[in-house]
């Protein structure tokens, strides 16, 4: 399914930004001098079982959000494994919620692998379920998040059908889901089974990968300190497998913020594999530090609109 962006003129989208953001009383972020209004790879929709603090975090407050910060579009994430989140949000609460505005808001779908040992015991059931999405809007596969080791064969069978279906995966990694050991082999072995189909890391145990010599409960660390050490597994990863790409939201800004030289050589070194997010998914968030990262660096441009734009919307389809 192609969509069509309509993006604002430059003049246009800083004014609505403005008046978004006198609207949702929220700090904005400031016009840069070059043209990369961004693309996030993961943002969250919720209800209001989340609390009256947190949420719920609708679309219509979503894209207040964006337009606060200069967010042109958004991969909108569902969350089914019971791991994932406080409930589920499911794919067919996201598909619904972002299709007025399928513009902007680009819907993603996800399956806890554990259910092919149940209702989706034949590949083409859950294949066809996958096109069903797909063909509804969906043009991404993810937050995958479940309590199995990322090689797991139920999860290997999944993206078997997420390569057939060509819908790119977007896992998180640590210590409680995708579980892995230092080096990442399961991962290696999960890329060099697909090598077609991209798969896109997130969370605190594949961004602590970004270092050498860690241990497994570096793997569950979100904020890990000290400069990065030499022969990490992202970087080893990201060398042999062109399939790969990494998320720079959530623990991503701070694991390129931690060690300011390695980090600037690593977004311009990678910036064909990575991609601007922040994991909004709470009305109190307030600090996102991926912004922060074309603050303090000098990319070329070439560079910077890869990794806030242009790798997403070549990833989903979109160019």
């Amino acid at each position: 399914m192609t969509h069509t962006p309509n993006f604002p003129s430059r003049r246009a989208f800083v004014g609505q930004s403005l008046a978004a953001s006198l609207a949702f009383a929220m700090p904005t972020r400031a016009a840069t001098s070059i043209e990369s209004d961004y693309f996030d790879i993961h943002v969250h929709l919720t209800q209001g079982w989340f609390g009256e603090e947190h949420g719920p975090l609708t679309a219509a407050q979503l894209l207040r959000w964006m337009d606060a910060h200069h967010i042109a579009m958004a991969a909108v994430l569902p969350l089914v494994s019971p791991e994932a989140f406080w409930y589920p949000v499911t794919t067919e609460y996201v598909l619904r919620e972002t299709a007025a505005h399928r513009d902007r808001l680009v819907p993603f779908c996800a399956i806890d692998p554990r259910a092919l040992t149940t209702h989706l015991i034949e590949k083409q059931p859950l294949v066809d379920m996958l096109r069903r999405y797909r063909d509804a809007g969906a043009l991404g596969f993810g937050e995958h998040k479940p309590r199995l080791a990322i090689d797991d064969p139920l999860s290997m069978r999944l993206y078997e059908a997420c390569n057939e279906v060509r819908l790119p995966v977007l896992f998180h990694l640590d210590n409680q889901a995708n579980m892995d050991r230092p080096g990442l082999p399961g991962l290696a072995k999960v890329l060099g089974s697909f090598p077609d189909l991209a798969f896109i890391g997130h969370g605190k145990g594949w961004w602590s990968s970004i270092s050498g010599g860690i241990t497994q409960a570096d793997l569950h660390v979100g904020y890990p300190k000290g400069p990065v050490q030499p022969r990490g597994a992202i970087d080893a990863l990201m060398d042999e497998f062109a399939n790969l790409y990494g998320d720079l939201s959530s623990s991503g800004a701070h694991a390129i913020l931690r060690d300011r030289k390695f980090g600037e050589g690593f977004l311009k070194r990678r910036a064909e594999q990575l991609l601007f997010g922040t994991d909004y998914y709470d009305l109190t968030q307030r600090d996102f530090q991926q912004f922060q990262l074309f603050d303090d660096f000098q990319l070329p441009a070439a560079a910077r609109l890869q990794i806030t734009r242009d790798n997403a919307r070549r990833l989903l389809g979109l160019t």
